[in-house]
C-alpha cells in the first residue's frame, strides 16, 4: 500500500510530465523563419518606392537595384542584388534573401545603388563626377538602409538619401542672349570620396570627407533646370559654385553667402544671366520627400 509521501510524489512526476509533453508539443508547433524568403518593403520617406532622383525622390523606379547584406552575430550571412518591378510593386532577387535562424536577431544593411561597395562595418562612396544624364545623376544618389531585430513575417526597412541634390532654375536674358541657352553646366563639389563607419546604434555614419574637390557635370532637365548631387560640405562666401557656357563665352557664378550642405536635403537655387550680370540667389533648402522626412515637395 502506497503512502500519502509515495501518492504525492506521483502525483508531482505526472504533473512534471504533462508540462514537459505540452512544453514539446508547442516548440513542435511553434513556427520559426528560419530558411523562409524575407518579405521586405524598403521605404524611402514612409514609402516602399522612389520615382526618380529629380521628383520627390520616395519612389522606387522599374528595375532599380539594391545591394542587399542579412547577417547575426553567429552568422555571416549572404549578399544579394534585389531588383524593382513596379508592375508588382515586389523585388526579385538574384541569391539568397532568409531568414538565417529563428531565435537571433538579424540585421540587414540595404544599399543603392547595387554597385556600391560595403562591408558589414564600413561603406566607402565614390562621388560619380558625370552626371550629365539622368542616369547618372540617379547612378550618384546614395541611399542607405538599415534594420535590426528578431525574424518577423513582414518587415519595413527604412531607408534615407546621403548626398546634397543641388537644382538650378536659370534665366538667361532674351535681349543680350537671343535664341541661346545654357550648355556644359556644372557645380562645384568640396570632395569626391567620403567613407561611412557603422555607430553603436548600426546606422551607417559618414566621416568627414577628405577626398579633393572636382567639377560635377550637371543634368539639364525640364527646359530651365539643372541638377547635380554633390558630397556635403561647407561653402564660403564669393567661392566659384557654377560654371558654364553660353555660345562660347564661360562664365561662373559664386555663393552669396556662407552655406553647410547636409545629407538628405535639396538647395534649390536662381541663376540670372545678362550681358553685365551673373547673380546665384537661393531659393529654398528642402527637406524633400524621400529625403529627409514625409513632407510633399512644394
Amino acid at each position: 500500500m502506497k503512502t500519502i509521501k509515495q501518492r504525492i510524489s506521483y502525483a508531482v512526476m505526472g504533473l512534471m510530465a504533462m508540462g514537459f509533453t505540452a512544453c514539446t508539443q508547442n516548440e513542435d508547433m511553434a513556427p520559426t523563419l528560419k530558411g523562409q524568403e524575407i518579405n521586405a518593403t524598403f521605404s524611402v520617406g514612409g514609402m516602399q518606392t522612389r520615382v526618380n532622383t529629380l521628383g520627390d525622390g520616395k519612389n522606387w523606379e522599374d528595375k532599380d537595384k539594391l545591394k542587399v547584406s542579412i547577417f547575426t552575430d553567429s552568422d555571416p550571412g549572404s549578399t544579394t542584388v534585389l531588383s524593382f518591378n513596379s508592375a508588382t510593386n515586389e523585388w526579385s532577387r538574384t541569391g539568397s534573401f532568409r531568414w538565417l535562424n529563428g531565435y537571433e536577431q538579424h540585421t540587414i544593411l540595404a544599399v543603392y545603388p547595387s554597385d556600391t561597395d560595403f562591408g558589414k562595418n564600413n561603406l566607402q562612396y565614390d562621388l560619380q563626377t558625370d552626371q550629365s544624364s539622368e542616369g547618372n545623376l540617379k547612378n550618384a544618389d546614395l541611399i542607405t538602409g538599415y534594420w535590426h531585430d528578431f525574424p518577423w513575417n513582414d518587415i519595413s526597412i527604412p531607408m534615407k538619401h546621403r548626398m546634397s541634390l543641388v537644382t538650378i532654375v536659370y534665366h538667361v536674358g532674351t535681349a543680350d542672349y537671343p535664341n541661346m541657352d545654357i550648355s556644359e553646366p556644372q557645380v562645384y563639389s568640396k570632395h569626391t570620396s567620403v567613407d561611412f563607419s557603422r555607430d553603436d546604434r548600426g546606422q551607417f555614419v559618414m566621416s568627414t570627407p577628405t577626398a579633393n574637390p572636382a567639377w560635377v557635370k550637371a543634368c539639364k532637365h525640364d527646359d530651365d533646370k539643372f541638377s547635380a548631387i554633390v558630397i556635403p560640405g561647407s561653402y564660403i562666401k564669393d567661392e566659384v559654385f557654377l560654371r558654364f557656357k553660353i555660345g562660347d563665352n564661360i562664365f561662373n557664378a559664386k555663393m552669396k553667402m556662407p552655406t553647410d550642405f547636409e545629407e538628405g536635403k535639396r538647395y534649390t537655387y536662381k541663376l540670372d544671366v545678362g550681358k553685365d550680370k551673373v547673380e546665384l540667389t537661393q531659393i529654398s533648402v528642402d527637406d524633400m520627400t524621400g529625403w529627409t522626412n514625409e513632407e510633399d515637395l512644394k
